[in-house]
């Protein structure tokens, strides 16, 4: 493997606070042209956002969501057991704001398959311990131009 660097960065004008066009080039992911779908998930923390762009071959995605007050050793060994079963694409990470954390993950997996019953059932046994539990299916969008 030939690394030459580990992140590039450009410096861009800004013409808009809704939109900025980013030129990211996909010929850098070895398989690029295996896939027919990127995932963009877009972290916004304080002063920065930060984007990640995976390659799916899948128009339809799960992300979960938990919310909760307390976070522990044991919920977080729990948690990990449940979605070891399953094929996450990116985790978040536990987040921890004042006392309230928050974790989310997608998942290369979606509703019309049954493996996602088996999440469903699998986290219908931790319910208890969060504050809210929410999965929700990311799908494939056209986005126009504003």
């Amino acid at each position: 493997m030939n690394i030459k660097y580990l992140t590039k960065g450009h410096i861009k004008r800004i013409e808009s606070l809704f939109n900025i066009p980013l030129d990211i080039s996909l010929s850098e992911i070895r398989t690029a042209q295996k896939y027919s779908f990127v995932l963009i998930i877009q972290s916004n923390i304080e002063n920065s956002i930060k984007v990640t762009i995976y390659p799916l071959n899948k128009d339809k995605i799960i992300k979960l969501s938990l919310s909760g007050l307390k976070i522990s050793a044991k919920i977080m060994n729990d948690l990990s057991k449940i979605l070891q079963n399953f094929p996450i694409i990116h985790s978040s990470g536990f987040l921890r704001i004042k006392n309230y954390f928050l974790y989310e993950c997608y998942l290369d997996l979606n509703f019309s398959e049954h493996k996602s019953e088996d999440l469903k059932i699998s986290l219908d046994t931790i319910k208890n311990r969060f504050k809210e539990i929410k999965l929700e299916e990311i799908s494939l969008k056209n986005y126009k131009k504003e």
